[in-house]
């Protein structure tokens, strides 16, 4: 797995290839763009050119079903529930399946019946936090790559590099699991050229160590307006610039390696602003980003990183995964899955780039809005996939390891806003 990153991280000194996906936006007046510096233009959000998965007819008809379905989980998950063990939202399928280890509560059953949407609850072995206290476990492994929950109950599915490490672990399992043999994921380090407003999706770079990554999301955390972004782009203090040379530069705070996030701060007289970008990695298209929403295994999601671009028609698969010892990640993978020739998701360089969905939003005066809703920033990817990068074939990933800014109440995990304290702008 590798990260998205143009130049070495301090996690690319242990071996690993880093590079960056990051979107951050911040709803402030765009006041303090330079006299140089044209005005951008915020345009309506629109769909992905993409084809709808899922046998849906439009994007707002899978976005409203996925809305529909993940509001129905959170409410049902919205109190303390010791036996849960895993959901599946796919929309395709029209209902919620709920895994549960021991009898399902009679409340649990009551808030599900209240959804107004199909509801099964089906037997586990396993609970979450039992399996969440082996994924932490495992992940602190050296030889581990990966590390999930199956969203059934039913154990862990792990990843290692030899075939002697997947003896080894196997021989010191605590609960079932299956061991693949795979090499460890990389870290992935205009769209290109962003002024303020900054918005999420566009590329920056480490002045301090040559890297680039991508934005995420803006926040409000601490009182400040900030840059979400990927840990392993770079340390606290370091200087950072987005956009070109004619950008003033800014520098990183709340570096945490185990979550791998990080943000950036709001450069002198510049602002950020609530968008993404969407579209090819030379794009200058933007959605509004209006809202966040949980992961569920079956899930469809979209990424926009500054190198590679819009990609949509990806599905989560695995949720409360460890990756390369960092944790809380989500796992997510175009559909379908190979390493077809086109066929990516991230590249290096979308490392801490915006991960979202889309929802629908009614706005002033009465009109449907689509608009993004925020899930995660990039993580890393298995460089195997070749993919069109800053206008060139390179490598890239049809899968995806992204730091999700929010998990369900309750859960042994928290996102990235409530564990900084921060709200998008």
């Amino acid at each position: 797995m590798a990260a998205m990153t143009h130049t070495p991280s301090r996690r690319a000194r242990t071996g690993w290839s880093v590079a960056a996906l990051l979107v951050m936006a911040v709803l402030l007046p765009p006041t303090g763009a330079s006299a140089a510096e044209e005005p951008k233009t915020e345009q309506p959000g629109t769909a992905p050119a993409e084809a709808v998965p899922g046998g849906f007819r439009t994007w707002e008809d899978l976005s409203e079903a996925q809305t529909r379905l993940n509001t129905a989980a959170d409410d049902i998950l919205s109190v303390d529930s010791p036996g849960y063990a895993g959901t599946i939202a796919a929309p395709e399928n029209g209902e919620l399946h709920i895994y549960w280890k021991g009898e399902v509560p009679a409340d649990a059953q009551e808030r599900a019946a209240r959804t107004g949407v199909p509801v099964k609850f089906l037997p586990a072995r396993y609970s979450e936090a039992e399996l969440a206290a082996e994924v932490d476990r495992l992940g602190a492994d050296s030889r581990v790559g990966t590390a999930a929950p199956q969203v059934d109950g039913s154990g862990l599915a792990v990843t290692v590099s030899t075939d002697a490490d997947r003896e080894a672990i196997l021989a010191e399992a605590r609960l079932p699991l299956s061991v693949t043999v795979e090499r460890k994921p990389d870290l992935l380090f205009n769209r290109q050229a962003d002024i303020s407003p900054y918005w999420g999706g566009a590329r920056w770079n480490n002045l301090s160590t040559g890297g680039s990554c991508s934005t995420g999301f803006s926040v409000n955390w601490a009182g400040q307006p900030r840059m979400l972004t990927a840990g392993h782009c770079g340390n606290n203090g370091q200087v950072a610039r987005i956009g070109t040379a004619t950008q003033p530069n800014t520098t990183i705070v709340a570096d945490v390696n185990a979550r791998d996030t990080q943000m950036l701060n709001r450069p002198p007289n510049r602002t950020f602003a609530g968008r993404i970008y969407t579209g090819a990695w030379n794009s200058s298209s933007s959605i509004r980003v209006g809202g966040s929403t949980v992961d569920y295994v079956g899930n469809w999601i979209c990424t926009g990183g500054s190198f590679s671009g819009e990609h949509c028609n990806a599905k989560v698969y695995a949720v409360n995964t460890s990756v390369l010892g960092m944790a809380p990640m989500t796992y997510a993978a175009k559909v379908p899955g190979t390493p077809a020739a086109g066929n990516c998701i991230a590249a290096p360089g979308d490392s801490g780039g915006p991960v979202y969905s889309h929802g629908l939003f009614v706005t002033w005066p009465l009109k449907i809005e689509i608009a993004a809703l925020a899930r995660g920033t990039i993580t890393a990817g298995y460089l195997d996939t070749p993919c069109v990068s800053l206008g060139v074939w390179k490598t890239g990933s049809y899968r995806v390891f992204y730091a999700p800014v929010r998990r369900p109440l309750f859960s042994p995990y928290v996102g990235s806003l409530t564990f900084y304290g921060a709200s998008l702008l």
